[in-house]
């Protein structure tokens, strides 16, 4: 297993990467609980919501574990993963109430992964099958 503590990219991608993990894994817990206690306007579509939070939850787990492990095949996948926070970021600042600070919250960290992702040389070390 690689070490994390030794390299401060790495260290950074794997935190912010958790912490995006456990709060998905919070909103699914919180809509599943919505739907098992609540009537919805459609069942269907919110069984499908949960699912899709709890499939997205478990996929993000995996590759936080494999990224820690050096898989290089985990980069693609996290920087997806960034860019759909970086979008649901942009989309929580527009409409007729915008939550500018909720913008940032989600926007800033995913950045900082995906610029280390592509760009630092010790994630690249970390993730490079040979070294």
């Amino acid at each position: 297993m690689a070490k994390i503590s030794k390299s401060p990219a790495v260290f950074t991608v794997v935190a912010i990467t958790a912490l995006h993990t456990v709060a998905l894994w919070a909103a699914a817990a919180l809509f599943v609980y919505d739907t098992a206690t609540q009537s919805a306007n459609s069942l269907g579509g919110a069984i499908f919501l949960d699912s899709f939070l709890v499939l997205s939850a478990v996929a993000m787990s995996v590759v936080t574990v494999l990224f820690v492990r050096g898989r290089s095949s985990t980069r693609s996948a996290m920087i997806v993963w960034q860019m759909t926070v970086v979008g649901i970021g942009i989309a929580s600042a527009q409409g007729a109430e915008p939550r500018w600070d909720l913008a940032v919250i989600l926007i800033v960290p995913a950045v900082i992964v995906t610029v280390l992702l592509l760009f630092s040389r010790e994630v690249s070390r970390h993730l490079d099958s040979n070294a």
